[in-house]
């Protein structure tokens, strides 16, 4: 039996779909279980010790993604020594950026991959550590609303190449290590095929791209009501991106999948709707061309 955490995420919605549309015996377990998950869900509260043993009852592979907060490396913590105690063979942890990761990572998100990487090696599990590059997804999350209203892309992150990936790659990666055979006891870097900058996004959707100062940014966050940590957050991964520290391309999708990465040129195309001008001014200045 595979246990999915964060099922009602995105990476752990999407490794549902995938293992329910196989038909591998698998859970979703969940803090609040939703109509519409793909897997059949057992309530686990990462705070409380009895649901949580008693939802890893019978699990032998665990999916172990959990969401940003000032108490990950606590959450996580909890669900390794209940994995432990429910005598789980193998967890496939989604960590943090390599870059990022270690004792002085950028973020308190990325000390606590870190640590939870650490403690699952010297629990003695089978594991593979899948760490993925900035997500394709959060250009249409963070960006597409104000790019369709003022027809330019507005963004603090610099002119780095970023090796963005298509969390679908990550969520497919993430199911071939559950399935295969072994899970290899190691890490892989999740990338696309190439490191791209904001500038070239910009470009490829036909907008012009504005350079916004990071604590404009903030003040944006925080006009949308993102928590204190949220908004720290985001400003140390800004720094973080802006600085190139996340520029290294690989082909571990490849290698775990056997298909190649997804372009993020295809995944622009594939989304362009959600960036189209919805204003005037924004039909005034996106560029007629793509130029």
């Amino acid at each position: 039996m595979i246990g999915v955490l964060g099922a009602n995420g995105r990476l752990g919605g999407l490794v549902a779909q995938e293992l329910a549309a196989r038909g591998v015996p698998a859970t979703a377990l969940v803090r609040r279980p939703r109509s519409g998950l793909a897997l059949a869900a057992r309530h686990a509260d990462l705070r409380d010790r009895t649901s949580l043993d008693a939802a890893l009852s019978g699990v032998h592979r665990l999916l172990l993604v959990t969401p940003h907060g000032p108490d990950q490396d606590l959450l996580e913590l909890a669900a390794i020594h209940a994995a432990a105690r429910a005598g789980v063979e193998r967890i496939v942890k989604i960590s943090g950026t390599p870059t990022s990761l270690g004792p002085n990572g950028p973020t308190s998100t990325a000390v606590a991959h870190w640590r939870s990487e650490r403690l699952v090696e010297e629990a003695g599990f089978d594991f593979a550590f899948l760490r993925p590059s900035f997500f394709m997804q959060n250009l249409t999350e963070r960006f597409a609303a104000r790019a369709g209203l003022l027809g330019v892309l507005a963004s603090p992150l610099g002119r780095a190449p970023i090796a963005m990936v298509d969390a679908r790659d990550v969520a497919a990666c993430a199911t071939h290590a559950l399935l295969a055979e072994e899970a290899g006891r190691r890490p892989w870097h999740l990338t696309g095929p190439e490191a791209v900058t904001i500038r070239d996004v910009a470009r490829r959707l036909a907008l012009r791209h504005v350079a916004v100062p990071g604590r404009v940014a903030s003040r944006a966050l925080a006009r949308q009501g993102a928590s204190a940590f949220e908004i720290e957050h985001a400003e140390r991964m800004t720094r973080f991106f802006a600085a190139g520290s996340d520029g290294t391309v690989t082909d571990h999708v490849t290698r775990l999948t056997a298909r190649p990465a997804r372009r993020l040129t295809d995944f622009l195309d594939e989304h362009a709707a959600a960036f189209a001008p919805t204003t005037a001014l924004a039909r005034v200045l996106t560029h007629p061309t793509g130029g």
